[in-house]
């Protein structure tokens, strides 16, 4: 999806990581985190202001909500930074499982407490501006239930290996299939229903000049897939969602569904570029749901797109027959590989390997959850 551009120096590298958010303390960050009902906090804590901090607020909150069963308030004392707020701004999506996160920065008397909203933003006067690339945190909280239910009934997606996702910002980057790019949306609804945290997927550019399409993609949190797109998501703390087949990954016939295509290294550039952690997924199931036979080239250029796939359902059947098939799926996120330091070699070298790092990983997950599967639709 994403390709580096060409090849630049690799005393960009060391600049990157010593200005990236999350990767050093930032002074200290005061905890409370209380149920909504009483006056006493039920946690409290004082910490350096990090991923760890920051991954401590995440985790004890969700286990405070699920073991009340009532909403949960985290209130955040820190000093008043840039940076530091946008690594308190990933907290944001907490508010969708009734997690509310009130800032309250040091340092800027006039300011008012401010609650962050499911898209990681923080209310006025901490960041005023809406998201820079179109996100309606109401429209995707309003999205979710029909999410769930694709992912928990319908598709009855099984998910393991998310207790690795690291703290703040992460490249997730997975194998593509299927006609319709369902794997997109079902890998940020693992995320945000199972580790609490947003995904901003990126998408072929080919999709904003769709009607409706490319707005509804970036309400629900897409973002049109491009490398400053991309390292500006990284520098907010955010995780950004990625297909490094890009469109050839969905052009395979279900046969072909999870031989993976030659990877671009726009993934690996990013890493590198932004000292980010590359969390590989394995998706097995979105092949069979959306299970393409033959690519309609010419038709699809006619209305704007790279082609119009033919299921053994569509166009045969109408409208009825875009709908997918109830295919069991599985999605499995591996340990984050983490950028090569500079070691001598060029930075060619260094993306070159990273790529192939993140693809043997990516195949060898494939291959293990083909194996486990018992039958397509079980």
């Amino acid at each position: 999806m994403l390709t580096r551009p060409g090849p630049q120096s690799t005393a960009a590298a060391p600049a990157a990581r010593a200005s990236a958010p999350g990767r050093q303390a930032l002074g200290l960050l005061a905890a409370s985190i209380y149920p909504n009902v009483g006056d006493h906090p039920a946690s409290t804590f004082v910490a350096e202001l990090d991923e760890s901090a920051i991954a401590r607020v995440r985790r004890e909150s969700l286990a405070l909500r699920l073991r009340l069963r009532v909403p949960v308030t985290a209130e955040l004392r820190y000093v008043a930074d840039a940076t530091a707020t946008a690594l308190v701004a990933t907290l944001g999506d907490l508010a969708s499982h009734e997690v509310t996160v009130v800032t309250r920065p040091i340092g800027n008397a006039t300011a008012p407490a401010a609650a962050l909203h499911p898209g990681g933003a923080a209310a006025a006067p901490i960041a005023s501006e809406p998201d820079p690339f179109g996100l309606d945190p109401e429209l995707r909280a309003l999205a979710l239930p029909a999410f769930r239910f694709m992912f928990e009934r319908y598709w009855r997606i099984e998910v393991s290996g998310l207790d690795r996702l690291p703290a703040g910002r992460a490249l997730v980057v997975a194998n593509h299939a299927g006609a319709v790019p369902a794997d997109a949306f079902m890998m940020a609804t693992a995320l945000e229903l199972r580790g609490g945290r947003r995904l901003r997927v990126l998408y072929d550019k080919f999709v904003d000049a769709l009607p409706f399409i490319g707005v509804f993609y970036r309400r629900l949190g897409g973002v049109t897939a491009s490398l400053p797109n991309a390292e500006r998501l990284l520098r907010r703390g955010e995780l950004v969602g990625l297909f490094p087949e890009g469109i050839a990954g969905v052009e395979k016939r279900c046969a072909e569904g999870y031989r993976l295509r030659p990877f671009k290294t726009g993934a690996a550039w990013l890493s590198i570029r932004t000292d980010s952690p590359i969390v590989p997924v394995a998706i097995v199931g979105a092949a069979e749901a959306y299970p393409v036979v033959a690519r309609l080239y010419r038709a699809g250029r006619l209305v704007g797109i790279p082609w119009i796939p033919v299921t053994p359902t569509f166009p045969l059947c109408g409208v009825a027959g875009a709908l997918p098939l109830p295919s069991k799926w599985m999605m499995h996120f591996g340990a984050p590989i983490q950028p090569p330091p500079p070691d001598g070699r060029s930075e060619s070298e260094r993306i070159a390997t990273l790529t192939a790092r993140v693809r043997d990983a990516i195949a060898e997950s494939l291959r293990v959850l083909l194996a486990k599967r018992s039958g397509i639709f079980l």
